[in-house]
């Protein structure tokens, strides 16, 4: 891979693990609002929004701490993919019932990083040394 490629790979990376860590702080150390927060979409029994809460929390922080140190680079970048899918279907969903779609333009752009991560992992500062 090209220097160029290796510091667009490296840059995607290093972001798309900003996102991951930055959205999962509030959600680990505060789990209770995150759970109440979850609760409003009604996607699941109000039985399951605690552990699902809990888990995904801990997914997001497991996802951008693996980015950021790039070990398991691509399997890291493809579980950020699906879930940014998955939030950018949520959050158009939220804006059909009157929400906005403010924070699904947010996902679709932080989906282009991770998309190029999954592509392209690249090697620099990575533990895994992954080829592109």
């Amino acid at each position: 891979m090209s220097a160029i490629l290796e510091l667009i790979s490296l840059l995607a990376r290093l972001i798309t693990a900003g996102v991951f860590l930055f959205a999962a702080y509030d959600k680990v150390w505060d789990p209770a609002n995150f759970a109440a927060s979850m609760a409003t979409y009604d996607l699941l029994p109000l039985w399951a929004i605690n552990a699902a809460s809990v888990s995904l929390a801990w997914l997001e922080m497991l996802v951008g701490t693996l980015l950021l140190i790039g070990l398991l680079t691509r399997a890291a970048a493809l579980w950020a993919c699906s879930l940014l899918v998955f939030f950018i279907g949520l959050m158009i969903y939220a804006g059909i019932t009157g929400a906005g779609f403010e924070t699904a333009i947010r996902d679709i752009i932080f989906l282009i990083p991770a998309a190029f991560t999954a592509l392209r992992p690249g090697r620099w500062l990575s533990l895994g040394g992954e080829r592109g």
